[in-house]
């Protein structure tokens, strides 16, 4: 029973991971959206801490980036992590679940690809970090430590740009 669960599970997340790949073979069509929109400034405002959605979520976010440059804009895009996921960002994967270990990894590929994406900023929450027990020191290079993203939410909506929750 438990295969057959796992078998199961396992061909649903490999639809969900095929699905944005499929959109994107289709024609892009945004362009009443995009009238007259000259920046791309969005910040991801992630609580999601379920590691196979994460991942898929990651996809998501790189193809938003490659859609807003093929329609001509400059992205800029910031993903705020806070909440369990922290875990998910530090160098020793130590406090995550031996079952969610190899997702944690394929969503810590995933993000890699962002962060080499010009114009994409990742922070963490220091107070998630804290009340979730994450290690600080092991944080990932390449992420910024924030005192809180909430405030980083209200700072980045006041600059202009746009805020998308994941949760």
């Amino acid at each position: 029973m438990k295969s057959l669960r796992a078998m199961a599970l396992s061909i649903a997340t490999s639809l969900m991971l095929a699905l944005p790949m499929q959109a994107y073979a289709e024609p892009q069509n945004n362009d009443h959206a995009l009238a007259g929109v000259k920046n791309g400034d969005v910040l991801f405002d992630i609580t999601l801490s379920e590691p196979r959605m994460l991942t898929a979520q990651m996809g998501v976010m790189f193809e938003t980036y490659q859609d807003l440059k093929k329609n001509g804009i400059t992205p800029k895009m910031v993903l705020a992590f806070h909440g369990q996921n922290v875990h998910y960002l530090t160098e020793n994967l130590d406090t995550v679940p031996m079952e969610d270990i190899n997702q944690v990894e394929t969503f810590n590929e995933n993000l890699n690809k962002l962060m080499a994406l010009d114009g994409v900023r990742i922070e963490a929450c220091a107070i998630a970090i804290r009340l979730y027990g994450a290690d600080r020191p092991e944080i990932r290079n390449g992420i910024h430590v924030v005192g809180n993203t909430y405030v980083s939410n209200i700072g980045y909506d006041k600059q202009g740009y746009t805020i998308i929750g994941i949760h």
